[in-house]
């Protein structure tokens, strides 16, 4: 696992010490682990020495009768010389992992923040402590999926152990900035991630092309492929990553270079990215996890529903139609500038499936805020997936 570890920790040198601390970080993320369910890398190699790191959801009781789920919590436990200079490399050891967790649920997960940080050596008086303030989670009904904790680990052991694991790894965080954008009218940066993603494949799957076809050069491998040298690359981006999809490489490659350099208009670069965004995130993490020589039955496991099916962090989209009654060319009730309906919606129930479901039972209190004798009639009150 030690090529996973970011640059900007290597260099930190860490005198042993027998002092122990626990940095817990929090976050956005639609990836949600049951309750009392958690994901640990034990052994994780820092410049702090090596460090557990512990994943799961916080959940949060909205009523007596009904918990729902919070944000992804991380805690690194480790041993360092104090607080401060333990901080950042713990925190960053964290959130290491964030890419394999969204590739592994095909779900965004977000960054995470240092929320809490303190000493635990044992047989102290004293011991120093630190905390951030991060936000509340919000107690609206967002899009989650449930992790499958073995594949996940099966998938961390894949990539670290995998010659090629930085561009791996390099690919995972790219897929998931791409989902974090993941919802209308963020196209156009989704793509653009899952290009540069599909860049950092580009010699991970060559080097295993030319071991397939024994090459000894690039130059071998793409004589064989019967394509010029220089445009080796293109070929293996467009007939092995992307399955042979040319309408999918060319607007993909269009639209990037266009937002690149400039010469696309935004309405074209996103019409691309609209055209082909779904196809081209498959693509991605197939060859991920392809690339990654995961067992068999942890690829099946992974591409498979509900896993197939990309999916952002963002709320539920609801909407309500109906029509306002009443003969009045005044519509807004006195003090507001516009006709408004009180929105309150309500989670009555929130219960975790055997399947991996997560089913949410909603309502929603609808109170009218209209000019005298102006009504509302409901029509329609409908969720959306927001993507």
């Amino acid at each position: 696992m030690r090529r996973l570890l970011p640059e900007v920790i290597r260099g930190v040198l860490m005198s042993p010490s027998v002092k122990t601390f626990a940095v817990v970080l929090r976050g956005p993320s639609a990836v949600v682990f049951w309750q009392n369910e958690t994901l640990s890398v034990l052994k994780f190699p820092s410049a702090a020495g090596e460090l557990k790191l512990t994943y799961g959801s916080r959940w949060i009781t909205e009523n007596e009768n009904v918990t729902v789920p919070g944000q992804l919590w991380i805690e690194i436990q480790g041993n360092g010389n104090n607080l401060e200079e333990v901080l950042l490399v713990y925190a960053t050891a964290g959130l290491s992992m964030l890419p394999i967790l969204s590739v592994a649920t095909n779900a965004a997960v977000g960054d995470s923040e240092i929320e809490l940080g303190f000493e635990t050596t044992q047989g102290l008086n004293e011991r120093d402590y630190f905390q951030s303030y991060v936000a509340p989670e919000s107690h609206v009904a967002r899009l989650a999926r449930h992790l499958n904790v073995s594949a996940t680990l099966e998938l961390i052991t894949a990539i670290s152990e995998n010659p090629e694991s930085e561009r791996l790894f390099r690919a995972a965080d790219q897929y998931r900035l791409a989902l974090d954008s993941w919802k209308l009218g963020g196209e156009t940066i989704s793509l653009a991630h899952l290009w540069m993603a599909v860049e950092a494949l580009t010699t991970v799957a060559l080097k295993r092309e030319s071991q397939k076809r024994s090459c000894l050069s690039s130059a071998e491998l793409a004589e064989q492929l019967g394509v010029d040298l220089k445009k080796l690359d293109a070929t293996v981006r467009k007939k092995l990553l992307l399955q042979g999809d040319d309408e999918c490489y060319r607007k993909a490659k269009d639209a990037s270079d266009g937002l690149e350099h400039g010469y696309l208009s935004f309405d074209k670069i996103r019409g691309h990215a609209s055209e082909i965004r779904h196809r081209m995130a498959t693509y991605v993490r197939n060859a991920i996890l392809d690339l990654s020589c995961v067992k068999k039955s942890t690829f099946d496991t992974l591409m498979a529903e509900p896993f197939n099916d990309p999916i952002g962090h963002w709320p539920i989209a609801k909407y309500l139609r109906g029509q306002l009654i009443g003969t009045s060319n005044e519509l807004a009730a006195a003090g507001n500038a516009y006709p408004f309906i009180r929105w309150k919606p309500t989670i009555k129930s929130c219960k975790p499936e055997a399947s991996g479901k997560l089913n949410f039972e909603l309502t929603d209190s609808l109170t009218p805020e209209l000019a005298s004798g102006v009504s509302f009639r409901l029509k329609s009150l409908e969720a959306w997936k927001p993507d």
